[in-house]
Parts: C-alpha cells; structure tokens; sequence
C-alpha cells in the first residue's frame, strides 16, 4: 500500500484486517520555514510511535493536531483520553504514544521546540494533553490552525515563519491554562533546570565522564534533588542509557555509507562495557537485537536499490515530509 509505505517512516500503523481494501489515505504538506503543515483525510486505523521508530528518527519537535472530523483515542503509559472534532491534541515526538481513530480529517503542525522559548519546560510535562474545542481559547487554536491551513500557500517566506512562530505562542499559552483532566502525563510541573539537563546530557552522551556526580557539579544541584528531577524519566542512570541506546539505534539503522561499524564498536562507543550488555539493554529497549536492526537495515538498502530506476509509488510530498521532519530548526 503506498500510503502506508510513504508514513513508515513517522509512524507504526495497522489496519483491521476487514477493512484493508476499503482503506484511504491522503494529505497535503507544506513547509513554513520553522514549522510543517500537514491536511490530511484517512480512513479508520491505529497508529502509535514506538521507542524503536522514536530512536531511528531522534527527533523532539511538538506536533499539535486539530480534529476537523472523526474521533480518536489516545493513549500513553497506559492511560487514555478521547479527542474529539474541534479538540488539538499535543505530542512530544521524543516519546512513545499510540492512538485509535475513526474515519478523519485533520490539520497537523509540526514545530521545533526551540520555537517555544521559555515555554519550553512547560511542553516537557503535557505530553498527550488535550485542548478541548468547546472552550475559548481551544476555539481560537481551532479556528487559526483552520485559518493557517487555508492561507499557507500564500504566504512569503517571512510572513509564513512569523505564522509559526504565532502559533507556537498560542500552543504554548494553551498549555499552561490547561486543567490536570486534560492531562495525560501526569508527571509534575519541570522545571527548567531539567531541560538545561537534559540538553546537557545530549551533548555529552559520547564522553565517558557523564555520571550523576557530573551533573550535580555542573549545575550546582546535591544528589537527592538531581534524582528527584530525573525520577520520572526512569532515573539519571536509566536517562542516559536510554539516551545512549538511541543514538546507537541510529547508528545501526543508518544508510548512504557502504562501511559499517562493527556492533562491538558500536556498543563500546557508547559506554556499554561489553557487546553482551549492550546487546541485553538494546533488546529491552527494543525488543529486537542489534543484528536483527542491521539485518533489516541492509533488506531494506537492498529493495531500494533495486526499486532506484523504477517508477516511484511513493508521494514525493511524503517524502520531503519526512526530510523536513529530520532537518526542522527553529
């Protein structure tokens, strides 16, 4: 299905098995210079982000997606909301979620989080919230992600990163109005301590010295409140492993170079001690081995060599959808 195929790479999805035939899927994408546009009207499915996918992207951006039709219901650890026509939904494309929908339409923007400034440590905590459609100011984020859909194709470059840039701010004032029942992390309020951190922990997830004793040197903090911040992210230890296996998710899922690395110097690379541990923590992370990612990695690079001189089945706006995804600044 071509469909499926152009989204593989930004989701997981299944269709009941009954329905395959009846499926249908169509969007329109459209870059803003510091955010992605996207319409879309799909037929009923399931669709989730699993950590595998997460790491093999290693993107963080905040998408924001406005029912237009249809309803869904969203779950993340464990818990679930539903999402109506009119209601925007919030996904921090860092971490896992899936969802169940009917028949749809709707609008989808994608933006850097950078774009949120001090909003930032705010969108750390509401993963999955909800803006209900029947309130105010969740009629306002309808009617200008409306609005914006509409009027997108007219814009200049300028006057289409200023667009953007109003919504992240609207996005971001929507966020700290929200009730806890509209919530489906329940983790408490982040400081922004927690984001320098953890911005901190990404630029040095190489160097063998990242430990909790460096970090509480770093930022000035004393142990028991550095493992108060990082308890609802499976601890410092747990963090930075996670961390670690991702980038080493994307080592061996990488394409374009003839020569890979070897697993061992993958798993050495990022600190795992030996081949076996890293292979263990990369299995739990996953559910799947490093060689199975490289072995899927090489099918993969296989099929599209041999599909290169063929007609393509795939949209070319999916496509530069999912480059726009991995190269979005603020």
């Amino acid at each position: 299905m071509a469909w499926r195929d152009a989204v593989a790479p930004f989701w997981d999805f299944t269709i009941r098995s009954e329905n395959i035939s009846e499926f249908r899927g169509q969007s329109n994408v459209r870059h803003l210079g510091n955010a992605i546009l996207c319409s879309a009207r799909v037929s009923g499915l399931r669709f989730e982000r699993k950590p595998a996918l997460i790491a093999r992207m290693g993107v963080d951006h905040i998408l924001a997606h406005v029912r237009i039709s249809g309803q869904s219901r969203v779950e993340i650890d464990g818990r679930e909301h539903a999402c109506a026509p009119g209601d925007v939904c919030l996904f921090d494309l860092s971490r896992p979620l899936a969802a169940r929908s009917t028949d749809y339409q709707a609008i989808t923007v994608v933006l850097p989080r950078p774009l949120f400034g001090a909003n930032q440590c705010d969108l750390d905590s509401f993963h999955g919230a909800i803006i209900r459609g029947t309130t105010p100011f969740g009629l306002l984020l309808t009617d200008h992600l409306r609005s914006l859909n509409v009027h997108a194709a007219g814009f200049s470059e300028p006057e289409a990163r200023a667009a953007a840039e109003a919504t992240a701010v609207l996005l971001g004032a929507a966020v700290r109005g929200l009730s806890g029942d509209d919530r489906i992390d329940d983790a408490a309020e982040r400081p922004p301590l927690l984001l320098a951190m953890r911005r901190f922990i990404e630029t040095e997830l190489a160097s063998p010295h990242l430990t909790a004793d460096q970090l509480c040197r770093q930022f000035g903090v004393s142990r028991s409140a550095l493992y108060r911040l990082f308890a609802p992210l499976d601890g410092v230890a747990g963090y930075i492993r996670q961390r670690r296996l991702a980038r080493a998710y994307r080592e061996l899922a990488a394409t374009g170079d003839d020569r890979f690395s070897r697993i061992s110097e993958v798993a050495y690379r990022w600190h795992f001690g030996s081949p076996a541990r890293f292979a263990q923590a990369f299995r739990a992370e996953y559910g799947r081995s490093p060689r199975d990612v490289r072995a899927q990695v090489l099918a993969d690079d296989r099929a599209a060599r041999a599909a290169a001189s063929a007609p393509s089945s795939r949209s070319e706006t999916w496509t530069d959808f999912y480059d726009w995804i991995l190269r979005l600044t603020a």
